[in-house]
């Protein structure tokens, strides 16, 4: 064989004599893509560590079989090669080894190495510049994208890539110096062994005995085509080679326009489902979705102060939101395992992942002991976060370990998390579990089925429709890399055999990305709403991109007024709407039922989220406005005017202007005057003015607040006190809330409110502070530009403007 020729869409490439893959060449546009002299190797394997590319290959065309052989090992790998038009399929079909001690460990499609730069998508597969894309996906759960994590990165594939999301290793994609490269590999876990597990080197793997376990079989997908075929190319591989296509109203999840529909995080109960559903309406959601439902994870049962009825408490309540037309989702942490699920305790399964295992050197009675001696030291000295181990069918903590031999664990309490203490015989097995910081185990992969399958009836027999596999990295725990995750979230995925909603944690495997919905990644926890995760929620728009995923911008949150922090105001929530129509991203807004009740702002809030999201989802934002939307310094405010008709204003707030009776000179009255610019034309003033306590004292105030500007004042004669606002919203009258913008009182204005000028000028204010010691007064100032329209009237300007040209 001197070159077999293919093609696999647009890509037109040969495999030579010696198994390289040559002459990467776009036969739409022209232009070849070869990035190594010699091309790349359609298969590598793996011996001991070892990688060994094939010296020869023989092409039989009339069975479609490509024959590598790896003349150092003795080893024969057939590889079926299949065009179908839009791409080509490369399957492992037979192994033929010269010595069983050779038997391979692995083996690695690629990488191949391309010219390609530009848009590098390292979980989907896909390279491209502006024209042309090559892509690789793996055909099953058995094949992973990336390179395996025991192996050395071979010299090509050093590059960095600073805005990449994850490591070289979990990669299918990657740069290069030359351009960028496409890889994928199997194992064969019919071996055991030990290898580096979740970032901990030499842990024990125990081997596997299904299907997937076997290297026969490894399935990738190669092919080329313009930019803009991509997702039809890939829409097509999914139907031509049954892989997941999951839908969503009725259409392709990638390309569906309800896939990045925004959703209400609440926590409902079966007494409070008709309020939560009140809510999501409100806020002109169709998902609503419980943060936190189980009481175990593992068996995953419902809390019993939430859902008393358990399984059937939930599809009642997920019944009556389906019939108001709105969709229930949960969350879960995937694989994660509490303590207090029957999986753990009274008797733990014997399926709990292990870090390693070690034999009693002594028998143990059942009396209390301090010490147990043991033959292996090494899984009982990996740092975790418990100290748990399991002998029979009793779990035991452990204080440390001795540092030489005879090896002991010290410290040591019998029976602990509710199991019984037994007498165990010298030789039985101890074995150290997997652990993790949120106080919980792990099962190994085959245990693992039984959360799938768990998760599936729930959502079969309940009628749920969205999930977000938070947690999913705990699947590494097995040992199995991106198989094991590959593996759970299938047969989740075929368990609940409906329209699902789904994203997940960090891990994005390349054969999963055809069953994740998207991904919702950015938490608000514990920071103000424009700083929580804001570079890693842009990055991720940058990320979800060039991975073909459906725009998400993560989680905010509606909060009380707390000793950190202030309750949620409508210009924050406008700001995070705006981010997400720039962005054309959905989002999470999680609120607590008790904060809703309690935030006096929480209709205008919600109100604020129907009306941008309806303005985002029928297209009613400019390029432009959407452009400029995406500044994260930027604020907006939109009004609705009519039926899909709004008005959209570019906002300027003031940093706190403060006046505090601490800085004011003896005698001098209390005031301050701040220096302040108007970027836009002039206006009424608005402002949002906070009277704040002074070392605790909630009973200071200020009486008669007073702003002067341009010469006009304008005099509130009332009291504000510690902890209140006084609001102006551009009118004589205003408002006087409490901390969770409850309005308790209205005050009317001496005149109407002073003109804001375009461009400088000093605001004065000046008031009577009362209570010893005194409050301050922070005041925030807002100005908005002139009204822009939003409507879908610019997408016929625009057909316009290109008839014209």
């Amino acid at each position: 064989m001197m070159c077999a020729q293919f093609n696999a869409g647009s890509l037109s490439f040969c495999i030579d004599k010696a198994g390289n893959i040559t002459r990467l060449t776009d036969t739409a546009h022209g232009g070849t893509y070869d990035a190594a002299d010699q091309g790349s190797p359609l298969l590598r394997i793996v011996i001991n560590e070892e990688i060994e590319r094939p010296s020869s290959a023989v092409y039989d065309d009339e069975e479609g079989k490509l024959s590598l052989f790896f003349e150092s090992s003795g080893v024969q790998v057939d590889v079926n090669v299949v065009s179908k038009g839009l791409y080509t399929s490369f399957e492992v079909a037979r192994i033929i080894e010269a010595i069983e001690k050779h038997a391979i460990d692995a083996v690695i499609w690629g990488p191949f190495e391309t010219t390609v730069s530009g848009s590098i998508g390292e979980s989907v597969g896909i390279v491209h510049n502006p024209i042309f894309a090559i892509g690789l996906l793996s055909l099953n759960a058995k094949t992973i994208g990336g390179w395996p994590s025991e192996l050395k990165a071979l010299a090509f594939a050093d590059g960095l890539y600073e805005d990449g999301k994850f490591e070289y290793r979990l990669s299918t994609a990657w740069p290069t110096k030359e351009g960028s490269l496409l890889q994928a590999y199997a194992r064969n876990r019919t071996k055991g062994g030990t290898r580096p597990v979740w970032g901990i080197n030499d842990i024990e793997v125990a081997p596997l005995e299904n299907e997937d376990a076997a290297i026969v079989g490894s399935k990738v997908a190669l092919f080329g085509c313009g930019v803009e075929h991509v997702l039809e190319t890939i829409e097509e591989i999914e139907l031509s080679e049954n892989l997941p296509h999951p839908t969503i109203e009725g259409v392709w999840g990638k390309v569906s326009p309800a896939a990045t529909q925004s959703y209400l995080i609440i926590n409902f109960t079966e007494e409070t489902t008709a309020e939560a559903i009140r809510y999501t309406k409100q806020a002109g959601l169709k998902y609503m979705y419980h943060p936190d439902p189980f009481a175990t994870w593992g068996h995953f049962v419902l809390k019993p102060e939430s859902f008393p009825n358990g399984d059937e408490g939930l599809r009642a309540s997920v019944a009556a939101a389906e019939s108001a037309g709105v969709h229930v989702g949960v969350h879960t942490l995937s694989n994660f395992t509490t303590l207090n699920d029957s999986y753990v305790t009274p008797e733990p399964d014997k399926r709990l992942q292990t870090v390693g295992t070690a034999r009693l050197i002594e028998a143990v009675s059942e009396a209390e002991t301090a010490e147990l001696i043991i033959d292996n030291p090494k899984p009982f000295l990996v740092n975790l976060y418990r100290t748990t181990a399991i002998i029979g069918n009793e779990l035991i903590e452990y204080g440390s370990i001795s540092e030489s031999a005879p090896w002991k664990l010290l410290d040591v309490k019998r029976g602990v998390n509710g199991t019984i203490v037994a007498e165990h015989e010298a030789g039985a097995e101890i074995c150290r579990l997997w652990d993790h910081p949120y106080n919980v185990f792990f099962p190994n992969v085959e245990l693992q089925d039984e959360y799938s399958d768990r998760i599936g009836e729930l959502f079969r027999n309940s009628g749920l429709k969205q999930i977000s596999f938070d947690g999913l990295e705990g699947c590494y725990a097995t040992g199995q890399d991106d198989y094991g995750v590959n593996r759970f979230v299938k047969r989740c995925y075929d368990g609940w055999n409906k329209e699902v909603i789904n994203d997940a944690s960090i891990v994005v495997s390349n054969y999963a990305w055809h069953i994740f919905t998207r991904f919702n990644w950015g938490e608000p926890w514990g920071v103000a709403t424009r700083e929580g995760q804001l570079e890693w929620r842009l990055s991720n728009q940058r990320y979800f991109e060039r991975n073909f995923i459906p725009p998400m911008l993560g989680w905010f949150l509606i909060r009380s007024a707390s000793n950190r922090f202030e309750a949620t105001t409508s210009d924050e929530i406008e700001w995070v709407l705006s981010k997400a129509a720039g962005f054309n991203a959905g989002f999470a807004l999680s609120a607590e039922m008790a904060v809703l009740r309690r935030n006096g702002n929480s209709d205008k809030l919600l109100e604020n989220v129907s009306s941008w999201e309806r303005a985002r989802q029928i297209g009613a934002f400019s390029p432009d406005q959407r452009e400029r939307m995406k500044d994260p310094t930027s604020d907006w405010h939109l009004e609705k005017l009519e039926e899909d008709r709004w008005s959209l204003y570019l906002i300027s707030l003031s940093a706190p202007l403060v006046c505090s009776p601490e800085e004011l000179q003896p005698g001098q009255p209390g005031g301050a005057d701040w220096p302040f610019f108007n970027m836009h034309e002039a206006q009424p003033l608005r402002f949002s003015m906070r009277v704040l306590s002074a070392y605790g004292n909630e009973e200071g105030y200020i009486k008669r607040p007073t702003i002067c500007m341009n010469g006009q004042y304008m005099t509130f004669e009332t009291e504000v006190r510690a902890g209140e606002y006084l609001v102006c919203d551009g009118d004589r009258v205003g408002q006087i809330m409490d901390r969770n913008w409850n309005v308790l009182r209205t005050a009317q204005a001496s005149s109407e409110p002073p003109i804001v000028r375009a461009g400088s000028q000093t605001i004065s204010f000046s008031c009577k502070f009362e209570g010893e010691p005194k409050p301050s007064v922070s005041v925030k100032v807002s100005t908005r530009s002139a009204p822009e329209s939003v409507n879908t009237d610019w997408k016929l300007d625009d057909l316009d403007r290109l008839r014209s040209i």
